[in-house]
């Protein structure tokens, strides 16, 4: 990291709130464009490799995601015939230049208005793009900001000069605030940032030192398979730089924090597996939560097939602990030298008004096995509850102390099963989650979840159903509301979501999306 300390001074805390470089302005473009995977280009162009991004971006970063227009041939494939299932995509697969949509999009946002995308961009614009974020300067703190460095691939670089120079004169005159985008064109990539200042340092810097070089990322990297979509987040390194204002930027590793914690490094990955399935796959290594699990999750299966929503965990009362100690930690070393109050503090005023042992008792009620549900067939009243091994006794006497402080506003039902515990918000869901169902016997369960037999953690989401449970008993607005999505929700059959914690501070993450 020798050269991030120049592109870190780069920052001025007194300046104008930062906006980010124009490729990231258009998130949600972005997705579209790195799922569609630069099918539209035509299978004539089934050609992987060329230099990545991460070899233009300068070292230190605490997280990075990559859109890469040309993957193997396989996901290109794919790709095309998995989203032509969906309405809303497949106008945009007609043969249009992705490139050209999302510039369009964010192009009014960015006072681009007058810049002919045709003649002015697309010449010089590639097929990868990168975003990667950067300690703030000062140690970071409750508000401090990332820095922000966005690698785009260009194949004329002369071009990309002179078009880049457009786009931040249209952008300077458009009066926006902010200042003036800044842009370094270096080998297959130009640099974008907020400044000039900061994009001639960013490449300063890597020429001394990129992030490919960094051993913790290339490792994670290494085996993390094709895709369409590659994100890395050093979750460590984050909460350090950034204190409790990491938790702002908390959705990148929300598939993994619960296992993943607030320590070790996670890798993610977006691929097509066949024309009925889109996964997003990641592995965490080195956290602090990670490791909880003795046994598969048992007895998702068994839920009632009704349910529309399913979860299951195992050993829940260690990764209940270990998660606590975790956000202790974070919380202590971020309120350091600021006006938060202290996090053990907080826990003893929890346990006072609730009359709970914190973290004890929460992890009484989530158990050693847990299966959880959720189901919409009562009517306009939709049913949620779960079913727990554990200390029963205790579990019991946890929920009447909630009850008790919520002035006994908090009905539930509650069931005996054997060793187990039925807690649920409605007699008719406790008394399915006090039988046997057959969830499992779905094929579709089978096929959003193959990996469920070694899962230590697992969601199954029914989508249709579930819009169904939500929209469908509350009056004609919200039936409309689903009316204009159904056809977009009609092909996808099941969501699901896995993971298997591992030895060492390590865990496998699968989230599957199947379609009929």
């Amino acid at each position: 990291m020798s050269g991030t300390g120049d592109i870190l001074a780069a920052y001025d805390e007194s300046a104008p709130p930062r906006r980010v470089p124009w490729l990231v302005a258009g998130g949600a473009g972005l997705l579209v464009l790195g799922l569609v995977a630069g099918v539209t280009y035509g299978v004539g162009a089934l050609s992987g490799g060329g230099s990545q991004p991460e070899t233009a971006l300068p070292g230190g970063a605490f997280a990075f995601v990559k859109v890469d227009l040309d993957p193997s041939a396989g996901q290109k494939i794919d790709g095309f015939r998995f989203l032509r299932q969906f309405p809303a995509l497949r106008d945009k697969l007609g043969g249009d230049d992705l490139r050209k949509v999302v510039f369009e999009e964010v192009a009014e946002g960015a006072g681009w208005q007058d810049v002919d995308f045709d003649s002015e961009v697309a010449p010089w614009l590639g097929q990868r793009v990168a975003v990667a974020a950067y300690p703030p300067p000062g140690g970071g703190g409750e508000a401090s900001e990332p820095g922000v460095v966005v690698a785009v691939a260009v194949t004329d670089a002369d071009g990309a000069r002179q078009g880049l120079a457009k786009l931040a004169a249209a952008e300077e005159g458009s009066g926006r605030a902010g200042g003036r985008l800044g842009f370094f064109v270096t080998g297959d990539y130009a640099l974008l940032s907020e400044s000039q200042d900061l994009a001639d340092r960013a490449a300063k810097d890597a020429a001394g030192s990129t992030l490919a070089e960094d051993s913790d990322f290339a490792g994670d990297l290494a085996d993390i398979g094709d895709g369409v979509l590659t994100a890395w987040l050093d979750a460590g390194r984050m909460t350090d730089s950034l204190g409790l204002a990491a938790g702002g930027l908390g959705l990148m590793g929300a598939p993994t924090g619960l296992v993943g914690g607030v320590t070790g490094r996670s890798t993610y990955v977006a691929r097509f597996d066949g024309p009925d399935a889109f996964e997003l796959t990641g592995r965490v290594r080195d956290a602090d939560t990670a490791g909880w699990a003795t046994h598969p999750v048992r007895g998702l299966g068994e839920l009632p097939a009704s349910s529309v929503v399913a979860v299951g965990v195992d050993d829940g009362d260690e990764l209940v602990s270990r998660a606590f100690a975790s956000i202790q930690k974070s919380m202590a070393a971020g309120a350091a030298g600021t006006a938060m109050p202290d996090f053990d503090e907080m826990v003893r005023e929890g346990e006072r008004e609730l009359g709970i042992e914190l973290p004890e008792d929460i992890a009484a009620l989530v158990g050693y096995d847990m299966v959880a549900a959720l189901d919409g067939t009562d009517g306009d009243e939709i049913g949620v509850g779960a079913r727990v091994s554990t200390d029963v006794a205790r579990a019991e006497r946890v929920l009447d102390a909630v009850t008790k402080a919520s002035g006994g506003d908090l009905p539930l039902e509650r069931r005996r099963v054997g060793d187990e515990l039925v807690v649920a918000s409605t007699p008719a869901q406790a008394g399915r989650l006090a039988s046997v169902g057959t969830l499992g016997e779905k094929p579709v369960f089978s096929r959003a979840l193959p990996d469920l037999g070694g899962a230590h953690l697992a969601v199954w989401v029914d989508v249709q159903g579930l819009a169904s449970a939500i929209f469908g008993g509350f009056g004609s607005e919200s039936a409309g509301e689903m009316d204009e999505t159904d056809a977009n929700l009609a092909p996808i059959e099941g969501v699901g979501v896995t993971v298997v914690s591992g030895a060492e501070g390590s865990a496998i993450f699968r989230l599957r999306l199947v379609t009929n």
